[in-house]
């Protein structure tokens, strides 16, 4: 257990006070690359915590349609703002990555934990406004625009989530495509198209943006 010590709900706090908080109260999972962690649907009923590794969270509909919501990297928390909801259950299937360590706390014990820190307490607000942030911007780019505009909107987002023009993305061409809601030979036709007036190079997961300005004007189409 390493990173957990600088998971988003410690922030401020020291080792030896985190150490001191969860003594007793807590359980680690290890699970290998492709094992189901938590099925949607499921209750919640221990806050999960991604201590190595990375988690996906994918969301089914009826019609054995999926769409790929995250990918969760540790140290973060996965679906924080459910288990206190009046409907606790998980809106997404949940499977490893990577080969993943898990760290879970009870509901009960997390609630002692917040009542005997407020900084706990106010990460964990923090937390869940930050993901329902995260979400409206998601359901944002999904939803509206064209396939180029989306594509657009989503590497901004990733701009500035890692600070760099020069990075590798999350997701694969696939992953892209069920979020976007097209099919894969349209969405790799529009990254080419925008590639093509030199906006970006791509390479498989890596993009190196070229023309910041021209990609936000691609964004609001």
């Amino acid at each position: 257990m390493n990173k957990i010590y600088n998971s988003p709900i410690f922030k401020g706090l020291t080792i030896l006070e985190i150490d001191i908080l969860l003594n007793g109260r807590h359980s680690i999972t290890s699970y290998k690359a492709g094992d189901l962690i938590v099925i949607q649907g499921s209750l919640y009923h221990s806050l999960l915590i991604v201590d190595s590794g990375i988690v996906r969270g994918e969301m089914s509909s009826f019609a054995g349609n999926s769409i790929v919501i995250e990918d969760i990297e540790a140290p973060r928390i996965i679906a924080p703002a459910i288990m206190f909801s009046s409907d606790n259950r998980f809106p997404v299937t949940v499977t490893a990555v990577t080969d993943v360590d898990i760290v879970s706390i009870k509901e009960s014990d997390f609630t002692k934990i917040m009542q005997s820190d407020y900084r706990v307490l106010h990460n964990f607000i923090r937390s869940i406004s930050d993901r329902n942030k995260f979400l409206s911007e998601r359901v944002r780019i999904m939803s509206f625009g064209t396939i180029k505009s989306k594509i657009a909107n989503y590497l901004l987002s990733q701009i500035k989530e890692k600070q760099n023009i020069d990075f590798n993305i999350p997701h694969t061409q696939q992953d892209l495509a069920d979020m976007f809601g097209v099919t894969r030979p349209a969405l790799s036709r529009a990254i080419s198209q925008i590639a093509e007036i030199g906006v970006f190079i791509s390479h498989k997961n890596h993009f190196v943006i070229k023309d910041k300005k021209k990609l936000e004007e691609i964004a609001l189409k």
